[in-house]
């Protein structure tokens, strides 16, 4: 068989597989990341059909088109009213969260792994956090209330900002020599409100067209064009382009209160319309994401340190997950879903591209640059174990 031949088979058996995980998780509860990371490490470590170095060129491209579409179905299903009386929440649980295991992991990586401070600086962002790849389409599955919904949903885009700035600062030190506080919170706030703003005015420009085009055909495919240019742009400005990704979705699927901004659309048709890119989204979000999950386990490096390494940061990281949760959500009516919402702590995009990109930088630096990659893809899969698992495991309790 041809190489093209092989690879136009794999992508068929990817698909198949895909479809047949999602199957069984909605019939047997039982979600499907473990079953497409185990392919990939099927078709990568054990068969060497794929080698991860063939493929590192391609994660950050990858990551981009994957997070803004993923974000923008996130957002079509996401009602505003109850995003923004969450988002205070949302937030102060992935600060709390982040932070906090940032700090235990950069202790365990300095003393126990010998890593220099700043190189432990950098470890610990990249090993918090949700992943809005993972939490949010799993939770379109699950039959929870719409505010935990939105809480996990904003907490998990909020930590993928979070990771990226905190370790693109402490890479920064570490090459450069410097630090600027002024500068890093001037750039945190700079990546959310130029993201909020500019995925709200291409949202709302983006209803104007479709009220325009709405008969035309492939109206569907000239969103996603918009989506890119909406994640590119932003990013490109400064901003963070997938909270514009999420924020874009969110004008779409929320056009019927868009009226009390004086914008005057024919919203049975943008009803339809908007109905129909969410089927289209549906489709697309699905194939992204099962190619996203079969690429981890394509790149991942099986290494008994890496494992026991990964086992004790994550063991601990879900510790002060649930104490972060416990410390916001305490005498609430939230509080009963505390054990629900800590084990939705399923890891991804973000952490893996941080890594690799980690790994770039130090290779020819630092003799611990491997261990970025082998720690957090461990970290990865086994925070994914326990999301997958959680609704099987709080059934039983």
């Amino acid at each position: 068989m041809s190489e093209v031949s092989s690879v136009l088979a794999i992508a068929g058996a990817i698909i198949t597989i895909g479809f047949t995980a999602n199957v069984i998780f909605r019939k047997a509860g039982i979600p499907d990341v473990l079953l497409l990371i185990f392919t990939g490490i099927v078709f990568g470590p054990l068969l060497n059909i794929f080698s991860p170095s063939d493929l590192l060129p391609l994660v950050p491209v990858f990551t981009a088109l994957t997070l803004s579409l993923i974000l923008f179905h996130g957002g079509l299903s996401m009602k505003i009213r109850s995003a923004l009386s969450q988002s205070f929440r949302a937030t102060a649980l992935a600060f709390l969260y982040v932070i906090s295991a940032t700090i235990f992991v950069s202790l365990f990586s300095h003393f126990f792994l010998k890593f220099s401070w700043i190189e432990a600086l950098i470890l610990g962002p990249m090993t918090a956090g949700t992943s809005s790849v993972i939490i949010i389409p799993l939770l379109s599955k699950i039959g929870v209330t719409e505010e935990v919904k939105s809480i996990l949903s904003l907490e998990s885009v909020v930590t993928d900002i979070l990771n990226i700035i905190l370790v693109m600062i402490f890479l920064q030190v570490y090459l450069e020599g410097l630090i600027d506080v002024q500068r890093a919170a001037s750039m945190l706030a700079s990546r959310f409100s130029v993201g909020i703003m500019i995925g709200a005015l291409i949202g709302l420009f983006w209803l104007k067209v479709l009220d325009i085009v709405k008969k035309q055909e492939y109206v569907y495919m000239l969103t996603v064009a918009a989506i890119i240019l909406c994640y590119s742009t932003t990013e490109t400005l400064g901003g963070s382009g997938p909270l514009s990704a999420l924020v874009f979705g969110m004008v779409l699927g929320n056009h019927g209160a868009i009226h009390v901004l004086g914008i005057r659309v024919d919203t049975e048709a943008i009803e339809k319309l908007v109905e129909n890119i969410k089927n289209f989204q549906g489709e697309i979000t699905f194939l992204v994401r099962a190619l996203f999950l079969v690429t981890l386990g394509l790149i991942y490096m099986p290494q008994i340190h890496g494992i026991i390494y990964a086992g004790i940061i994550v063991a601990v990281n879900i510790s002060l997950r649930y104490s972060s949760i416990k410390a916001l959500f305490r005498g609430s009516p939230l509080d009963k879903y505390g054990k629900f919402m800590t084990l939705m702590c399923g890891t991804g995009l973000a952490n893996a591209t941080l890594s690799l990109l980690v790994y770039n930088e130090l290779m020819q630096r630092s003799a611990i640059a491997s261990l970025y990659p082998l720690i957090v893809t461990n970290i990865i899969i086994m925070n994914n174990i326990v999301t997958t698992l959680a609704p099987i495991i709080l059934g039983k309790t």
